[in-house]
């Protein structure tokens, strides 16, 4: 496949530049590896929680699935039609259920689960069985914590910090005092601040899955990601330290999980 890589420069705006590389990345990465682990998105219910711009979720409904994108703030979201809509819901409510619903097949959540905080990850990811039948699936995907760019420098930050691998491996203190130094946003600081502090590792992530008895079906480790191929022009990689734990910590920028739901 050849590299495709999107300049934001080349649109009129942020929001237009993202919404088409969220498409882009399901169209031309996840789609695809559905297809290759023998899953038809035809007629499939789809939610995606943490759906942001909505370009994933519209390039899912796009290739056949009906899908919900949920979010806990509005979007302002624009595009449309049949098989596609959009809620601002906190999937954690009480009428979250009654508001999205509980017969998807599928749920999707793409770089989530590292914005929710150590206390709330268990509640989180247990809630996500309401939502779906003993025959769903959960798709899943993070860089890890302690990976070059587990910290989402490179989307977070404006200074030169945001090339520089292993951020989060300098204590939160001097972290915040460097991006002061640097001239970094209050906002840049808060959004590195949450990610220290929600920590998704892959020991947490498979600790977790295993508690909560969702088990890993298929995996996936990426020493560039999808992500980064269409937003840096890094021809993806796949990596082959899968089974060599410290390792992945380390050096892997992303992975991708299928989960099935508990067989009880």
């Amino acid at each position: 496949m050849a590299l495709t890589h999107l300049k934001p420069e080349s649109y009129p705006s942020w929001k237009e530049f993202y919404w088409t590389y969220q498409s882009k990345l399901a169209e031309l990465h996840y789609i695809p590896l559905f297809a290759s682990w023998g899953i038809s998105l035809e007629g499939k219910k789809v939610l995606d929680v943490g759906c942001g711009d909505g370009g994933f979720t519209a390039a899912l409904a796009d290739a056949g699935a009906i899908c919900t994108g949920v979010e806990v703030r509005d979007f302002g979201w624009e595009h449309t039609h049949a098989n596609l809509r959009f809620l601002q819901q906190d999937i954690l409510a009480d009428e979250a259920q009654l508001v999205l619903g509980d017969d998807y097949d599928i749920i999707i959540l793409r770089d989530v689960i590292e914005h929710i905080s150590l206390r709330s990850k268990h509640q989180f990811m247990a809630a996500l069985r309401k939502f779906t039948s003993s025959q769903g699936i959960i798709l899943m995907t993070f860089p890890p914590f302690y990976s070059p760019f587990g910290l989402h420098q490179q989307t977070f930050l404006k200074s030169f910090l945001k090339k520089l691998p292993y951020l989060g491996w300098i204590p939160g203190p001097i972290l915040d005092v460097l991006l002061k130094i640097v001239g970094e946003s209050d906002k840049a600081r808060a959004d590195v601040k949450e990610i220290r502090e929600c920590r998704m590792t892959l020991r947490r992530f498979r600790k977790m899955t295993k508690k909560l008895n969702y088990p890993i079906e298929n995996e996936k480790y990426y020493l560039i990601r999808p992500s980064h191929e269409l937003r840096y022009g890094w021809k993806l990689r796949e990596s082959r330290l899968a089974t060599v734990p410290i390792l992945r910590e380390i050096f892997i920028l992303g992975s991708v999980f299928k989960l099935s739901m508990p067989q009880d």
